[in-house]
């Protein structure tokens, strides 16, 4: 059993990505899941939690407790985390708590209760106490006889996801085992679930990959980002932390998104500040509301960075001290999933290529961002990054990961 591992600074919680997308029903399926799936990868690791990647859950929580983890959050391909530090704060407030196990408990009626697979928490070291219960697969006709747990009358949504569920106090004769009976029996036993509330549910997505009809209804959700990010979408202030060595720039260019560069511009001489973006609604926004300072003369420029476009206009500046912000454009959540990674590898390289070597350059996240350790965020001439030499492999660019 192949197990891949990103370590990172994160001592206490793992984060294991079980990969399931030989199992999803088309081309197009699985080539949106891998997408997000690096994505997703990229988006742990830059919050500086380590990442297990695998075939088998059980193979990955045991690898995970091997390590010294004391946390594991199990996370299927097809789901990605929104919103952005929103689901990785609430799982830290979750972990606080007693519990063998969290996530979506599901009420199947004739068949036991069921752990979702899109995302769950385990306890490790309360799993090693308890001898390492396997999480318990599917097995649809497969009658057996459980405790029938006690549930909230409410339920999130719909007639079977209680608010909370506990130990009953009667045996039920249930005609099938859905994904995680066994650990979700074991750990009612120990009155030691949680179900996920809505800081965890609301703080992500799951695609449903696995069943095409559901897959359809809600892969619209992320064509929907995709246009409110292009079309609508502004960011009237900062929302990245910008900290530099260098200052006393004569020309910054930067995606319409706050002025973080005032602190970083010459006092003295004149200015030039280039907002570029691919969203008109953010750069008729910063028209109206870009600050008025006196040395400091404005230029709106729409381009895409991740379309065809010519990157040589942004060479026109070689005269002056001059830093390009390419903030997180080949790392961006409204756009990731519908661009490879090997994609936005090949864009950011070529903008890179073109770029004078006494320019500054700025990044918040690169492309490469979780799948290389040693890249450089800020400085002069950054260097393109070789796809081929990624010191950890992903779902597009390592011919032995067969994911």
């Amino acid at each position: 059993m192949n197990i891949v591992s990103y370590p990172q600074s994160n001592s206490r919680i793992v984060y294991c990505v079980v990969d399931r997308i030989s199992t999803y029903q088309s081309f197009w399926i699985q080539e949106l899941m891998k997408n997000i799936g690096d994505y997703t990868i990229s988006n742990i690791w830059t919050k500086q939690y380590s990442t297990l990647i695998g075939f088998d859950e059980d193979a990955l929580l045991k690898q995970a407790l091997s390590q010294g983890y004391q946390y594991a959050v199990v996370v299927s391909t097809g789901t990605e985390f929104v919103n952005g530090n929103a689901f990785f704060n609430a799982i830290e407030e979750l972990v606080k708590k007693d519990f063998l196990i969290a996530g979506h408990v599901l009420d199947r009626k004739e068949a036991y209760y069921e752990l979702h697979h899109q995302c769950y928490v385990v306890n490790l070291k309360l799993w090693e106490s308890l001898q390492c219960p396997d999480i318990g697969q599917q097995n649809l006709g497969e009658n057996h006889s459980q405790i029938e747990p006690i549930r909230s009358s409410d339920n999130y949504h719909d007639d079977y996801t209680p608010l909370w569920v506990s130990l009953g106090n009667s045996s039920k004769q249930y005609s099938h085992k859905l994904h995680g009976w066994n650990i979700i029996s074991t750990a009612i036993l120990h009155n030691s679930v949680i179900v996920f509330d809505d800081s965890i549910r609301n703080n992500k997505r799951h695609y449903y990959p696995e069943n095409l009809r559901e897959f359809q209804k809600h892969i619209s959700w992320a064509y929907s980002r995709e246009k409110v990010c292009a079309d609508e979408f502004i960011h009237p202030s900062n929302t990245e932390t910008v900290i530099l060595d260098d200052s006393d720039f004569e020309c910054v260019i930067t995606p319409s998104s706050g002025i973080w560069w005032v602190d970083y511009i010459s006092e003295t001489k004149p200015v030039t500040v280039v907002y570029y973006d691919y969203n008109s609604s953010a750069l008729e926004y910063w028209q109206q509301n870009a600050p008025k300072i006196n040395n400091v003369t404005y230029k709106f420029l729409k381009i895409n960075l991740l379309a065809e476009c010519d990157y040589s206009m942004f060479a026109t500046y070689s005269d002056k001290k001059t830093i390009i912000n390419l903030s997180n454009i080949f790392c961006y959540e409204g756009t990731s999933m519908f661009t490879s990674l090997t994609y936005r590898q090949y864009k950011e390289n070529k903008i890179l290529s073109c770029l004078p070597k006494d320019y500054y350059t700025l990044f918040t996240r690169r492309a490469s961002c979780g799948f290389n350790s040693d890249i450089s965020y800020y400085g002069k001439n950054l260097q393109p990054i070789d796809i081929k030499k990624l010191n950890k492999p992903t779902w597009h660019m390592n011919q032995d990961w067969n994911g």
